[in-house]
């Protein structure tokens, strides 16, 4: 009895210890958001769906005065819809992005899932859009990944990204996806401009003898509230691709717009050249909730197919 009692008092005095160095060392913080959007196409008719609804926790802990362990873990669910008690995973949440890392004058080091670091610096500047999607070059999957990113050293930044799969094609959700991929980016970033080249190597892709992609970037702000993005993108053997955006804002929110040209090879039988544009504007109800309208005409690479136009308006409500 009198042990019992001893070893409680011993594991309280634990359990206070760890949550005053939790409290002094370590944060933990909840996020999310939830979307939705209504959409019109003259392709594919109306839908009234969820855009990405999201919940998050992510933390860090200090290691020593040089170096801060991180992590993060966010997955992505459906909120336009109650799930069906009937049928089996049609309101399962899937996982957007899990990572742990460390942090230091070295720079940062990630293990896990997370978008790309190519995707990051030569795609995000022109697919910029809420619910609309602008084409890019076809790059490595997430997940599975080993990243680090260097220090600024005078402006210039220096990333590199393996993706392992591994060789064990019962341990990969599709057999096709193993091995390893590699991926480099190299930024310079001043007051004005910020310039990004891109490598992946997408050795590890699904499809038979994949290409590598590379690509370059420029990011232009002549004012605090104007951006300007140009990029060029080549997938080898298969299409280029040409990208401007810019994006300015008005105070309550955001004007933004798209353009890209994909242009195939001409390797790739009866595909054809097209173009893509998107406007958009959102509108803050206040620092928590906005919402936003876009259109944009999309063109096709299969040959007389046409083009169709989507438009949108979508609510976002982020904690």
């Amino acid at each position: 009895m009198k042990k019992s009692i001893v070893a409680l008092a011993v594991s309280s005095a634990a359990l206070a210890s760890v949550s005053a160095y939790a409290a002094e060392d370590t944060s933990v913080d909840f996020y999310g958001n939830i979307q939705y959007a209504y959409s019109s196409s003259t392709s594919d008719g109306t839908n009234f769906q969820d855009n990405g609804s999201t919940l998050g926790v992510k933390g860090e802990s200090k290691v020593n005065d040089d170096i801060t362990a991180f992590f993060k873990y966010e997955l992505e669910f459906k909120a336009d819809e109650q799930a069906d008690r009937d049928s089996t995973g049609y309101n399962e949440s899937k996982l957007d992005q899990a990572y742990v890392g460390l942090k230091g004058n070295f720079g940062k080091v990630t293990v896990g899932t997370h978008d790309t670091i190519y995707n990051n610096a030569i795609q995000d500047g022109i697919d910029q859009m809420e619910y609309l999607g602008i084409s890019s070059a076809s790059g490595s999957s997430q997940g599975d990944t080993i990243t680090y990113f260097s220090p600024s050293m005078s402006g210039f930044e220096v990333q590199v990204a393996l993706q392992t799969k591994g060789t064990d094609d019962s341990s990969t959700d599709n057999g096709d996806f193993t091995g390893n991929a590699g991926m480099a980016v190299l930024k310079y970033t001043n007051d004005l401009m910020s310039v990004a080249v891109g490598y992946d190597s997408r050795d590890n892709t699904a499809e038979d003898d994949a290409k590598s992609t590379s690509g370059i970037a420029v990011t232009v702000t002549p004012m605090d509230n104007l951006s300007l993005t140009a990029k060029y993108e080549t997938t080898e053997d298969t299409a280029d691709y040409l990208g401007l955006a810019a994006r300015y804002g008005y105070g309550m929110g955001d004007v933004y717009g798209s353009y890209a040209n994909v242009n195939p090879d001409e390797s790739q039988d009866d595909n054809e050249t097209y173009n893509e544009y998107a406007l958009g504007v959102t509108y803050s109800i206040n620092s928590a909730m906005y919402t936003y309208f876009e259109i944009g005409n999309f063109g096709s690479d299969v040959k007389d197919e046409g083009s169709s136009t989507t438009s949108v308006v979508g609510v976002t409500y982020v904690f």
